[in-house]
Protein backbone atom coordinates (compact mmCIF):
# COMPACT_ATOMS: atom_id res chain seq x y z
CA UNK A 1 0.00 0.00 0.00
CA UNK A 2 3.17 2.65 1.01
CA UNK A 3 4.59 2.03 -2.29
CA UNK A 4 1.59 2.28 -4.47
CA UNK A 5 1.06 5.61 -2.45
CA UNK A 6 4.82 6.71 -3.51
CA UNK A 7 4.24 5.73 -6.74
CA UNK A 8 1.55 7.79 -7.08
CA UNK A 9 2.96 10.83 -5.78
CA UNK A 10 6.22 10.23 -8.25
CA UNK A 11 3.77 10.19 -11.05
CA UNK A 12 1.87 13.29 -9.97
CA UNK A 13 5.21 15.07 -9.42
CA UNK A 14 6.81 13.95 -12.95
CA UNK A 15 3.33 15.24 -14.87
CA UNK A 16 3.79 18.78 -13.29
CA UNK A 17 7.10 18.83 -14.04
CA UNK A 18 6.23 17.86 -17.68
CA UNK A 19 3.99 20.56 -17.53
CA UNK A 20 6.16 23.19 -17.01
CA UNK A 21 5.25 27.24 -18.19
CA UNK A 22 4.39 27.15 -21.78
CA UNK A 23 6.15 30.19 -22.34
CA UNK A 24 9.66 27.93 -21.74
CA UNK A 25 8.86 26.21 -24.77
CA UNK A 26 9.79 26.41 -28.36
CA UNK A 27 6.91 26.76 -30.79
CA UNK A 28 8.57 27.93 -33.99
CA UNK A 29 7.68 24.07 -34.96
CA UNK A 30 4.04 25.18 -35.29
CA UNK A 31 4.84 26.97 -38.75
CA UNK A 32 6.73 24.44 -41.39
CA UNK A 33 5.93 24.77 -45.65
CA UNK A 34 5.35 27.16 -47.93
CA UNK A 35 2.47 29.92 -47.83
CA UNK A 36 1.30 31.38 -50.48
CA UNK A 37 0.60 35.29 -49.64
CA UNK A 38 -0.43 38.64 -51.23
CA UNK A 39 -1.17 42.09 -49.63
CA UNK A 40 -0.75 46.16 -50.33
CA UNK A 41 1.45 48.63 -49.28
CA UNK A 42 2.64 52.14 -49.70
CA UNK A 43 5.23 54.13 -48.79
CA UNK A 44 6.74 57.59 -48.01
CA UNK A 45 9.76 58.63 -49.43
CA UNK A 46 12.17 61.54 -48.84
CA UNK A 47 15.10 62.80 -50.72
CA UNK A 48 16.92 64.22 -47.87
CA UNK A 49 16.02 61.59 -44.45
CA UNK A 50 13.82 61.99 -42.06
CA UNK A 51 13.44 63.51 -38.54
CA UNK A 52 14.02 60.78 -36.71
CA UNK A 53 11.89 62.18 -34.33
CA UNK A 54 8.83 62.91 -35.38
CA UNK A 55 9.09 60.98 -38.81
CA UNK A 56 9.00 63.61 -41.27
CA UNK A 57 10.31 64.34 -43.75
CA UNK A 58 13.39 66.44 -44.50
CA UNK A 59 13.76 66.82 -48.01
CA UNK A 60 11.34 66.42 -51.11
CA UNK A 61 9.15 63.84 -50.76
CA UNK A 62 7.05 61.72 -52.87
CA UNK A 63 4.47 58.81 -52.01
CA UNK A 64 4.71 55.30 -54.42
CA UNK A 65 2.58 52.05 -53.69
CA UNK A 66 2.70 48.54 -54.69
CA UNK A 67 0.87 44.92 -54.57
CA UNK A 68 2.93 41.96 -53.66
CA UNK A 69 2.53 38.24 -54.45
CA UNK A 70 4.70 35.55 -53.59
CA UNK A 71 5.65 32.44 -51.27
CA UNK A 72 7.08 32.44 -47.83
CA UNK A 73 8.71 29.23 -46.59
CA UNK A 74 8.91 28.22 -42.92
CA UNK A 75 11.67 25.31 -41.66
CA UNK A 76 10.00 24.34 -38.72
CA UNK A 77 13.40 25.79 -36.51
CA UNK A 78 12.83 29.92 -36.84
CA UNK A 79 14.57 30.34 -39.97
CA UNK A 80 12.89 30.61 -43.49
CA UNK A 81 13.31 31.85 -46.94
CA UNK A 82 10.76 34.45 -49.07
CA UNK A 83 10.32 35.01 -52.65
CA UNK A 84 8.07 37.72 -54.25
CA UNK A 85 6.67 39.75 -56.76
CA UNK A 86 6.07 43.42 -56.60
CA UNK A 87 3.95 45.77 -58.55
CA UNK A 88 4.64 49.18 -58.16
CA UNK A 89 2.92 52.77 -59.09
CA UNK A 90 4.83 56.05 -58.01
CA UNK A 91 2.27 58.76 -57.50
CA UNK A 92 2.81 61.69 -59.46
CA UNK A 93 4.33 65.07 -57.32
CA UNK A 94 5.52 68.39 -57.73
CA UNK A 95 9.03 66.98 -58.09
CA UNK A 96 7.92 63.72 -60.21
CA UNK A 97 5.78 62.77 -63.36
CA UNK A 98 4.56 59.45 -61.82
CA UNK A 99 5.96 56.01 -63.12
CA UNK A 100 5.05 51.71 -62.63
CA UNK A 101 7.83 49.02 -62.32
CA UNK A 102 7.79 45.69 -61.18
CA UNK A 103 10.28 43.94 -59.09
CA UNK A 104 11.40 40.70 -58.17
CA UNK A 105 12.86 40.25 -54.57
CA UNK A 106 13.99 37.61 -52.28
CA UNK A 107 15.49 37.43 -48.47
CA UNK A 108 16.22 35.25 -45.89
CA UNK A 109 14.34 35.61 -42.66
CA UNK A 110 14.06 34.66 -38.97
CA UNK A 111 10.81 34.47 -37.09
CA UNK A 112 9.47 33.90 -33.31
CA UNK A 113 5.90 31.53 -32.52
CA UNK A 114 4.47 32.60 -29.14
CA UNK A 115 2.15 30.42 -27.07
CA UNK A 116 -1.12 32.33 -27.84
CA UNK A 117 -0.40 31.83 -31.74
CA UNK A 118 1.22 35.03 -32.25
CA UNK A 119 4.68 35.43 -34.04
CA UNK A 120 7.13 37.91 -35.15
CA UNK A 121 9.25 37.73 -38.65
CA UNK A 122 12.52 39.71 -38.84
CA UNK A 123 14.59 40.21 -42.22
CA UNK A 124 18.16 41.29 -42.06
CA UNK A 125 18.10 42.70 -46.04
CA UNK A 126 16.33 42.06 -49.06
CA UNK A 127 17.48 41.95 -52.48
CA UNK A 128 15.54 42.64 -55.87
CA UNK A 129 16.07 42.91 -59.34
CA UNK A 130 13.83 45.19 -61.23
CA UNK A 131 11.85 43.68 -64.38
CA UNK A 132 10.12 46.92 -65.92
CA UNK A 133 10.18 50.72 -65.90
CA UNK A 134 12.79 53.37 -65.54
CA UNK A 135 15.23 51.59 -63.83
CA UNK A 136 14.78 47.97 -65.64
CA UNK A 137 17.66 45.71 -65.01
CA UNK A 138 19.18 47.37 -62.06
CA UNK A 139 19.36 46.03 -58.63
CA UNK A 140 18.33 47.12 -55.43
CA UNK A 141 18.51 46.36 -52.15
CA UNK A 142 16.10 47.29 -48.78
CA UNK A 143 18.48 47.64 -45.22
CA UNK A 144 16.98 48.12 -42.08
CA UNK A 145 13.08 46.44 -43.19
CA UNK A 146 11.06 46.71 -40.35
CA UNK A 147 9.86 43.68 -37.98
CA UNK A 148 6.30 41.64 -38.91
CA UNK A 149 3.73 40.73 -36.25
CA UNK A 150 1.04 38.70 -37.12
CA UNK A 151 -1.11 35.46 -35.79
CA UNK A 152 -1.53 32.48 -36.79
CA UNK A 153 -5.01 30.64 -36.98
CA UNK A 154 -6.09 27.81 -35.03
CA UNK A 155 -5.50 25.00 -37.65
CA UNK A 156 -2.26 27.29 -38.75
CA UNK A 157 -3.42 27.28 -42.51
CA UNK A 158 -3.93 31.05 -42.45
CA UNK A 159 -1.49 33.94 -41.05
CA UNK A 160 -1.72 37.47 -41.24
CA UNK A 161 1.38 40.13 -40.95
CA UNK A 162 2.00 43.48 -40.72
CA UNK A 163 4.31 46.53 -39.42
CA UNK A 164 3.77 47.31 -35.68
CA UNK A 165 4.78 50.57 -36.04
CA UNK A 166 6.99 53.19 -38.58
CA UNK A 167 10.50 52.68 -39.01
CA UNK A 168 12.98 54.37 -41.88
CA UNK A 169 14.23 51.97 -44.11
CA UNK A 170 17.13 52.69 -46.60
CA UNK A 171 16.99 51.54 -50.13
CA UNK A 172 19.95 51.31 -52.67
CA UNK A 173 19.99 51.04 -55.93
CA UNK A 174 22.83 49.66 -58.45
CA UNK A 175 24.54 49.26 -61.79
CA UNK A 176 26.32 45.84 -61.71
CA UNK A 177 28.34 47.20 -58.31
CA UNK A 178 28.41 50.61 -59.31
CA UNK A 179 25.83 52.70 -56.70
CA UNK A 180 23.51 55.05 -58.53
CA UNK A 181 20.96 55.98 -55.48
CA UNK A 182 20.19 55.69 -52.35
CA UNK A 183 16.88 56.57 -50.35
CA UNK A 184 15.26 56.18 -47.04
CA UNK A 185 11.60 55.60 -46.98
CA UNK A 186 9.02 54.58 -44.22
CA UNK A 187 6.26 51.98 -45.30
CA UNK A 188 3.43 50.00 -43.93
CA UNK A 189 2.86 46.81 -45.41
CA UNK A 190 0.30 43.80 -44.79
CA UNK A 191 0.17 40.37 -45.83
CA UNK A 192 -2.63 37.19 -46.04
CA UNK A 193 -0.89 33.76 -46.07
CA UNK A 194 -2.40 30.56 -46.33
CA UNK A 195 -1.02 27.49 -46.61
CA UNK A 196 0.24 25.04 -49.27
CA UNK A 197 -0.90 21.88 -49.15
CA UNK A 198 1.83 19.45 -50.57
CA UNK A 199 4.25 21.88 -51.30
CA UNK A 200 7.45 20.81 -49.06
Amino acid sequence: MRWRTLCSIAGVMLLLLGSGPAEGKNFNHLLRGDYAFSGEATCLVSTAGFNTTNLTPLGQSFVFSFSVQGVRTFNADGTGHVTARVVRITHPSPIFPGSASSTDFEADFTYEVAPDLTFTVETSILTGTILTGLFKNQTITIANFPKFSGRISQDHRTLTLAHDEPTIETQTRFVGNVLQSTEQRICHRSRILLELKGVK
